[in-house]
């Protein structure tokens, strides 16, 4: 079974690869003074559990039903999975602002494989997605129980064009820099448990888990 998380990421990559940019990025580059900038992807905060606080959300704390409170009526919930696999449940809140950045969230939550399985069988209904993959949507009482997930991890993609010179005006100097197909560049920041993937012409994506997790991560 893959790692929830890398269902959250293979759909922001989904984005990152279809979605038109607009190169408006650069006009934030400044630090516009705004009242809510606890919320800004570039202020997460590591915390001394090996936790992180970003976006006014804690992976590996936080449940779905923390996160709903937090987002409200908005947020998407459905168990995304291809045929041969169990899947993994996720959140959407699209639009979704973080601070004066708006963009996509798409968050990944812990739950057992056999779980999952049953609220597949359960599901009254479903749609397909690109890539093979279709969304369930979960039956009420279902519903409930995955309020209990433990929040794993979240892929923000600004609406707003990213270039690596911008992850490191904002982020400073990755730890590490990985070289991806088609262009694609990975920087790596353990210490905020952020993965950033840009590629050329498109949107790109911020990958946050709590830097423990990070940290097991090949």
């Amino acid at each position: 079974m893959r790692h929830p998380l890398a269902w959250a990421l293979g759909a922001a990559l989904a984005v990152l690869l279809a979605a038109a940019a607009l190169p408006l990025w650069h006009l934030l580059r400044g630090g516009a003074a705004t009242t809510d900038g606890a919320d800004l992807p570039w202020a997460a905060r590591p915390l001394a559990d090996g936790g992180l606080r970003v976006m006014g959300l804690e992976p590996g704390r936080d449940t779905l039903g923390d996160v709903g409170r937090r987002l409200g009526d908005g947020l998407q919930v459905a168990l995304v999975a291809r045929a041969d696999e169990a899947g993994a449940l996720e959140a959407l809140a699209d639009p979704f602002s973080a601070g004066f950045v708006s963009g996509r969230l798409v968050l990944a939550f812990a739950v057992d494989a056999a779980v999952l399985r049953g609220w597949r069988d359960r599901s009254p209904r479903s749609e397909a997605m690109e890539g093979g993959a279709r969304r369930f949507v979960l039956a009420p009482a279902d519903r409930a129980t995955a309020d209990r997930a433990r929040l794993t991890g979240l892929s923000f993609v600004p609406a707003l064009r990213l270039s690596a010179a911008d992850i490191e005006q904002r982020f400073g100097p990755p730890a590490e820099r990985r070289t991806l197909d088609g262009g694609a560049v990975a920087l790596r920041y353990p210490r905020l448990g952020l993965v950033a993937t840009v590629a050329p012409g498109q949107r790109g994506v911020l990958e946050f888990v709590a830097p423990r997790d990070l940290a097991r991560q090949p």
